[in-house]
């Protein structure tokens, strides 16, 4: 491919220079890719003899024209025309079947070469013989080339391939003409090697690309291979997980557990949101809130439901953002722990919770009561307390049975709950005994609660277990925010009023005054002298085995009269 011409002008020399800078810097550019960049690199080196041997074959000719011996210009020419053709047959031989001859045969290719220049330079100089072998060594390298080229070229991904294989079939027709002895004027213009050298790198460049291409095609093949057996492993994992895209919130990929879980149809996955199964949209928040900060989080409790049922239930959430198919997404597992929540939710009912009429404890209502009177003081609010209590229960329980008592206070329970507000606090004090909290009511008002309230639970009725009729009523004690803010006060204040109506008579409702508090603090809220007086039982429960507000009358001997037990409400003091 070299041309005298390149070596006649500082010019024309100069453009061929950095042509073969282009074509070592392409083929620096291949290093990383071990797989092309040891062919291309023997091919640039093959050219770069070729290019070494153009320049001895000039400086011979200007030996020949002074009349030296040029026989050393030409041995050395034909050795680096026998290194240009092993190392570009080499580097065809790489392109074509990935890997390089044996060192026996390539050792055996090279002594043949040497000796051949030697012997039609050295042994026996034969110019003609020069100047043919000048001439096929580089025309054998570029065809050996140019089929290695081609040969591969119709690979998927190895248009580089196709170039350079017929760029070095243009080479090597071009060799072949100027051995047939075409004029050599027409065939060898300077720019021939300035054009060859900027097409190889080019082409080289080019390859370099598709190898790239390959690679990233495999990755691709390796990453879905990869995310088939993840999606697989995902999918017969024991517990449901979903994946849903952060761009738009669509779920992509469900295993078997998480579409029985929520009901999702497999076949029209991608129509459903992650949102669209949270039955709390705060609770969905506060996620998204933790994992925009943290980017994980685990054991987080969820409150789902699904579009087949509408009653919701509890999972346990663990949630990682991570990339998928390429594209971000969240992976969500779950675990069901609705019947944990249940059991919860039980042991909490059963902590603040009376176990027979399901009314809060007395522990629950003080500590509530507070945070109440708290916020009704920030808003100048008033508030009134209620203390209940069944009249003549005892005589209930010995009449009956404790099982129909037990009725009773269910009923007087369920009766309160009717009657009352959502936002009141109702609360088994103890035995007989309840007590209401009513936010935003006044003394007054409490009054008017408490008288339909006795009314509703006076017009109440249980039955026993003969199917006879048992009546009862209470009696209510009311104080109010006029009287103290303090929730001991306010219970005790309530229960003096309660013990009033029981000496008035009892069914009846008596309002604690600020009238009555001096006399209240004066007492120094001592206890009652004792039962056969009169004592009401609500400051010494611990010292009574049973709790009754018979106010110390014994029993009477009821002889069984229906009449007179279902008529107890309205009995006078026995």
């Amino acid at each position: 491919m070299e041309s005298m011409e390149v070596f006649a002008q500082g010019l024309n020399f100069g453009l061929t220079i950095f042509a073969l800078f282009i074509l070592f810097f392409s083929c620096f550019l291949t290093g990383k890719n071990q797989e092309i960049s040891s062919s291309l690199w023997l091919l640039f080196w093959g050219m770069f003899f070729e290019f070494l041997a153009g320049y001895i074959e000039d400086r011979s000719v200007e030996a020949y024209s002074t009349g030296a011996s040029i026989t050393g210009y030409a041995f050395a020419e034909l050795l680096l025309l026998v290194g240009a053709l092993i190392c570009m047959a080499l580097g065809a031989t790489r392109v074509l079947v990935h890997k390089i001859p044996g060192t026996t045969l390539v050792l055996c290719i090279s002594g043949l070469g040497i000796f051949g220049a030697a012997f039609f330079t050295l042994i026996f100089p034969d110019g003609n013989m020069v100047n043919k072998m000048r001439q096929i060594f580089p025309l054998t390298a570029y065809l050996l080339v140019a089929l290695a080229f081609l040969s591969v070229s119709t690979q998927k991904n190895h248009s580089g391939y196709l170039f350079a294989g017929i760029i070095s079939a243009v080479v090597a027709l071009y060799l072949f003409l100027r051995l047939t002895g075409i004029d050599s004027s027409l065939l060898t213009p300077w720019y021939l090697p300035f054009a060859g050298y900027s097409l190889y790198a080019m082409s080289f460049m080019l390859i370099n690309n598709n190898a790239l291409m390959q690679k990233l095609e495999k990755s691709h093949a390796e990453i879905e291979k990869y995310n088939k057996r993840i999606e697989d492993i995902l999918k017969s994992s024991p517990f449901p997980i979903i994946i849903s895209r952060l761009s738009d919130d669509k779920i992509i990929m469900a295993n078997n557990n998480a579409i029985k879980l929520f009901g999702i149809n497999a076949q029209e996955l991608e129509r459903y949101h992650l949102k669209d199964f949270f039955a709390d949209s705060q609770n969905r928040q506060l996620l998204n809130e933790r994992l925009e900060k943290e980017k994980e989080v685990q054991d987080f409790e969820i409150l789902v439901k699904t579009p087949t049922s509408d009653t919701p239930f509890w999972l346990l959430a663990s949630a990682n953002v991570i990339d998928y198919n390429y594209n971000v997404v969240l992976y969500s597992a779950f675990q069901d722990i609705t019947s944990r929540k249940n059991r919860e939710n039980l042991l909490k009912n059963q902590a603040i919770r009376d176990p027979l009429t399901s009314l809060y404890n007395r522990r629950y209502y003080e500590e509530e009561v507070n945070k109440k009177i708290l916020e009704a003081k920030a808003k100048q609010q008033p508030f009134s307390v209620l203390m209940l209590d069944a009249d003549l229960f005892k005589r209930v329980n010995d009449t009956f049975g404790h099982k129909i008592g037990d009725k009773v206070l269910i009923e007087i329970a369920n009766v309160m709950e009717k009657a009352l507000r959502e936002n009141d606090i109702i609360a088994r004090y103890g035995g007989e005994e309840f007590v209401v909290f009513l936010p935003n009511i006044n003394a007054d008002q409490g009054r008017g609660v408490a008288e339909r309230l006795r009314e509703s639970i006076g017009a109440s009725v249980v039955y026993s277990d003969e199917e006879q009729p048992v009546r009862f009523t209470v009696s209510i004690g009311v104080s109010s925010s006029d009287i103290s803010d303090n929730v001991d006060t306010l219970i005790k204040t309530a229960d003096e009023a309660l013990y009033k109506a029981k000496q008035n008579g009892r069914n009846r409702v008596e309002v604690f005054t600020l009238a009555d508090m001096e006399t209240f603090i004066k007492q120094g809220q001592t206890e009652r002298r004792d039962e056969s007086q009169n004592h009401h039982p609500v400051f010494d429960k611990e010292n009574n085995a049973e709790i009754s507000l018979l106010d110390g009358v014994e029993a009477q001997n009821l002889e069984g009269n229906t009449t007179e037990v279902t008529n107890l409400s309205q009995e006078g003091d026995a």
